[in-house]
């Protein structure tokens, strides 16, 4: 079982990743009304904090994961490797290694939809801090961890920021973020991994890999290691990729696609809605 920093016993990976988030709170930068950036940093209270929760986690490993209105994820159970690459990147950041904190971010928790991360992405931007700075990369980076609407400090940073920009900065920004949008917003990680589920199912239903579909066999699952029957892994496939697709076709506003019947066609359908949805500009 996983311990806290003062080596105390936990119930739960989640507490660890509620205290990381209240612990490190939102690093964020105050403007003046002429846009310059303050020198120093302030940390605010949160109300409540989504940023650490990641889509690949929160919908594909948790023991519970509901979608809410405003896009966050609740979910329990963020494994202990993403908690202790968390906590490394802000021991880094901490410690004043920016640029290795900015490797972490960028690679390992920023494309498994950690707004916290992608956050500190744009923090890191914006203050030249292991990277050159650059206010409208910094905007892009905002804008995405904000997409989900909360928590409301990321939306207030974002458009404190935005409002900073003049129109061709602003332009800057809009193209910056689209591109950031087809690889790390929630949608396009949803699809990748509802790709990945559905590829892995067919290969199963078709035995390619068991040579059988019966429930007798029993294989090794390669993403944990641990022995499971076909059926069993058919069904936990299933139920991943319902997360993830249940996720997509409520952003965009369609029907319910049952993961248990989806056609490739259909699969190719959806990927090609993705892929037209991030691409245009949503909101701010």
């Amino acid at each position: 079982m996983p311990t806290s920093r003062d080596g105390s016993r936990n119930s739960g990976t989640r507490h660890r990743g509620d205290k990381r988030n209240l612990a490190r709170a939102v690093r964020l930068k105050q403007y003046t009304a002429s846009g310059p950036i303050r020198a120093h940093e302030c940390r605010l209270r949160l109300r409540k904090i989504l940023a650490g929760l990641v889509v690949a986690i929160a919908l594909g490993h948790a023991a519970t994961a509901v979608a809410q209105p405003s896009g966050g994820y609740l979910g329990v159970g963020l494994d202990s490797r993403t908690l202790s690459v968390q906590a490394k990147a802000e021991e880094l950041f901490d410690r004043g290694d920016y640029r290795r904190a900015r490797i972490i971010y960028l690679s390992d928790l920023a494309p498994i939809g950690d707004k916290y991360a992608q956050y500190m992405l744009g923090f890191m931007s914006l203050s030249g801090l292991g990277v050159e700075q650059d206010p409208v990369l910094a905007s892009a980076w905002y804008r995405l961890a904000a997409e989900r609407g909360e928590p409301g400090e990321f939306v207030a940073i974002r458009n404190d920021l935005l409002s900073t920009l003049d129109a061709v900065d602003r332009e800057r920004s809009d193209q910056v973020y689209l591109a950031l949008r087809r690889e790390y917003s929630d949608i396009a990680i949803s699809m990748r991994e509802a790709r990945e589920e559905f590829e892995k199912l067919t290969q199963i239903t078709t035995g390619s890999r068991l040579g059988s579909t019966s429930a007798a066999v029993t294989i090794v699952d390669p993403g944990g290691g641990n022995s499971l029957s076909g059926d069993a892994l058919v069904h936990r496939s299933q139920r991943r990729m319902q997360a993830y697709l249940d996720n997509i076709t409520a952003k965009l506003g369609i029907d319910r696609i049952d993961a248990e019947t989806v056609s490739a066609r259909e699969m190719a359908n959806l990927e090609e809605r993705v892929r037209n949805y991030v691409q245009r500009l949503e909101g701010r």
